[in-house]
């Protein structure tokens, strides 16, 4: 049978002389794989092209990132299909994927599947080579003869026909949506009626169906498929969305900066404005909310980001150019802008949770630098990592800021002067954020009696207290049980809450105040609306607030417990506090809210920093320590976690890593192995090693290493939490 691997469409065992070999990057933690063309496709130009391609008994899509030609190895297959009229990605974009590849210490399929837009659902057909014998089908096979859907049948069955070169194949993205659109104007004498289909589909700007514009239109379909037929509209695909509102007025700038910071927001959006005048620019945002905030003020940007129906990110994939507001995703579309504007570079939500947990910012600069335009950071605050880049700074209106010594002020969770500032907005008819440093009632149960409190047997935290209905609940595995009757170890009847959280604080506040309490957080959202037509009240929330709708009437942030924010067990803590702080300041864009700190430590830098209305004094002061200690920006670092079930094992393998790395690295060079600073997580014992140096360094020393026992963190901007697959 290996004759027919010639002929059919995918399968066979390949010619004997040398040919053409694909090299496909899957979406999966895997190097690019070596394939053949696809049958009678051999001479077709193929890189940047999506390639079905049989894989482990399936059919994966993936994209040919290589050409070779050689004589292929026996075991090598036929690629099945070219998915695409012409490439997707350029060579530029290729390039890019194994440059950040080699930044990321990851294999390539890793980062295309981090990057590349959803693919579309695919079409798969399949049925017996006509010429085949169909005695070679094992029973019940027998509608092989004839097309049928590949997905009724056994992938590993297909793939043993697939390689004996008896199964013909068709495959092929479904179709995508199609709207009826506008093609050209009405010309003068149209009639009437289809005049108005016309008008209608102008107003509407497109139509699911021509049913649908004739309804629209008070006519009947026919006038529709007349008009198809002329030319006047068309099936195509729909229009991705576009920013909207007013457009700002630009803020010209002689030369374009390296970084912009400070300012109020409005007057960093006019600058980007004028970076963005002419020509093709992508802007990109840490999260979809600042990015359709932001689209109010652009209405020419075209966004790109997950939140979008595939359809939407695929066409503007397909047709990428002008300006575009995306999130990590739009470094990759296949155009070359004539800049990039990184907005708010040093957020954390630029750290992907999982894949390749790339940060964003670095591959912004190398994708920048690949394709040979300038980059510029834009943000109130600047990262640690690009102060010394040519700034422009704009001036800073200094923040309104309280501190309370929660050394000195008496009242929990509320001082005395905290509450009488609250009483002043219920009187004036104002609005307030209360932001707390977790959800639920509280951070722990305790016994005063004997120091008892619950955790969770899963992980090496308390379990947090939620009180609607009373529940212990573990907020890294999602362990629930019911509190306690009782202490367990002294019979006390005494356990106590402590640490508020948002329903803690929620309650304080109903009980001392009449004005409407709300709550805004990860795990549940009060409707806002009354506050958003201006009506007096307070929310209550976590960090999610900096994400929400803007408050008109918002005159008062406070802080109960502000050191929550702050007491993070890594080295990038008092900067992310430092960020938060001024990001409250900016709440409500154009005016200045009064900041209130309850804190044990008035005096922090920070602090002082604020007062003083200084954005950038304590970032050089935290970059000259990091410096002294090695630390990023000086160098960069990988973490590497250790995870396993029995904590001897997990210690074990740690000093494994450690062993193989003593001839290579220096003292300076390796920090641990140590405990992660929660040492049990979902029944896991954690143990971190922590590498410092360059790129290169850190290739030359994760080469003595197996990369199987252990998961990799570059840039790590976290050290609680379990990484995930």
């Amino acid at each position: 049978m290996a004759g027919l691997g010639g002929f059919v469409k995918g399968g066979g065992f390949g010619y004997l002389g040398p040919m053409r070999l694909l090299e496909v990057a899957l979406p999966l933690p895997l190097e690019a794989l070596t394939y053949l063309p696809p049958l009678g496709r051999e001479e077709e130009e193929a890189l940047g092209r999506r390639v079905a391609v049989p894989w482990r008994g399936e059919v994966r899509v993936g994209v040919v990132v290589g050409e070779g030609e050689g004589r292929p190895a026996l075991h090598l297959r036929h690629a099945l299909a070219y998915l695409d009229e012409r490439p997707l990605l350029r060579e530029e974009e290729i390039a890019f994927l194994k440059a950040a590849a080699h930044h990321l210490f990851a294999p390539l399929g890793q980062v295309l599947a981090d990057f590349l837009p959803p693919m579309p659902e695919l079409v798969h057909r399949v049925r017996l080579f006509p010429r085949a014998d169909p005695g070679l089908l094992p029973p019940g096979l027998s509608a092989l003869r004839d097309w049928q859907e590949a997905k009724g049948f056994d992938p590993k069955l297909l793939d043993l026909l697939r390689e004996a070169g008896v199964l013909e194949e068709e495959v092929s993205f479904r179709p995508q949506k199609r709207v009826l659109r506008l093609l050209k104007e009405p010309e003068e004498g149209l009639e009437e009626a289809p005049r108005r289909v016309l008008e209608a589909l102008k107003a509407l700007g497109e139509a699911e169906s021509q049913a649908a514009l004739a309804r629209a239109a008070g006519v009947g379909v026919g006038v529709v498929k007349r008009l198809l037929e002329k030319g006047y509209i068309g099936l195509l695909p729909p229009e991705p969305p576009r920013g909207r509102g007013p457009a700002l007025e630009p803020l010209f700038l002689p030369e374009r900066p390296e970084r912009v910071n400070g300012g109020r927001l409005r007057e960093r959006m006019r600058v980007l404005k004028g970076l963005l005048e002419e020509g093709d620019h992508l802007v990109l945002f840490p999260e979809v909310g600042l990015l359709e905030r932001f689209l109010e003020g652009f209405p020419e940007a075209r966004p790109y980001h997950g939140g979008l129906p595939s359809w939407a990110r695929e066409a503007l994939f397909q047709r990428p150019g002008g300006t575009v507001f995306a999130t990590y995703g739009g470094l990759l579309l296949p155009y070359t802008p004539q800049g990039i504007v990184v907005v708010e570079e040093g957020s954390e939500s630029y750290k992907l949770p999982s894949g390749t947990r790339a940060f964003i910012p670095p591959l912004a600069e190398l994708r920048a630098r690949l394709l040979g335009i300038p980059l510029t950071y834009l943000s109130l605050v600047p990262a640690v990592e690009v102060l010394e880049r040519k700034p422009l700074r704009l001036p800073v209106p200094k923040p309104r800021l309280l501190t309370l010594s929660l050394k000195e002020e008496r009242g929990w969770p509320f001082t005395g002067r905290a509450l009488a500032l609250l009483k002043q907005v219920e009187e004036r008819g104002r609005q307030a954020v209360v932001l707390a440093s977790r959800r639920g009632f509280s951070a722990l149960l305790l016994c005063p009696d004997c120091g008892y409190k619950p955790t969770c047997p899963d992980c090496a935290l308390p379990l947090r207290f939620h009180q609607s209905p009373p529940t212990l609940l573990c907020h890294q595995c999602g362990h629930k049980e019911a509190p306690p009757p009782l202490c367990p170890r002294c019979g006390s009847p005494l356990l106590e809450p402590r640490g508020p959280g948002v329903d803690w604080l929620v309650r304080e506040l109903k009980e001392r105040l009449t004005l409407p309490v709300y709550r805004f957080a990860k795990d549940g959202k009060d409707d806002l609306t009354p506050l958003l037509r201006g009506e007096p009240g307070v929310v209550v929330g976590t960090t999610a607030l900096l994400r929400g709708p803007v408050l008109p009437g918002l005159a008062l942030v406070l802080l109960p417990y502000a050191d929550g924010f702050l007491m993070d067990s890594d080295f990038r803590a008092a900067e992310r506090y430092h960020r938060l702080l001024w990001a409250l300041t900016e709440l409500r864009p154009g005016h200045r809210p009064l900041l209130v700190l309850q804190t044990f430590h008035p005096d922090h830098p920070v602090h002082r920093a604020l007062e003083e209305g200084e954005v950038e004094a304590f970032l050089w002061e935290e970059k000259a320590l990091r410096e002294a200690l090695d630390y990023p920006p000086k160098v960069r670092m990988v973490k590497l976690e250790v995870a396993h079930r029995k904590e001897e094992r997990a210690l074990a393998l740690a000093l494994e890593l450690l062993e193989a790395l003593r001839k290579a690295a220096g003292e300076e060079e390796v920090l641990g192995p140590a405990p992660a600073p929660v040492p049990k997580l979902k029944g896991h014992y954690l143990y971190h090693l922590l590498l410092k140096g360059s790129t290169e360094r850190l290739h030359e020393l994760l080469a003595h290493l197996d990369r199987r026992k252990f998961k990799l963190d570059p840039d790590p901007f976290r050290f609680v939490g379990l990484l995930e697959d």
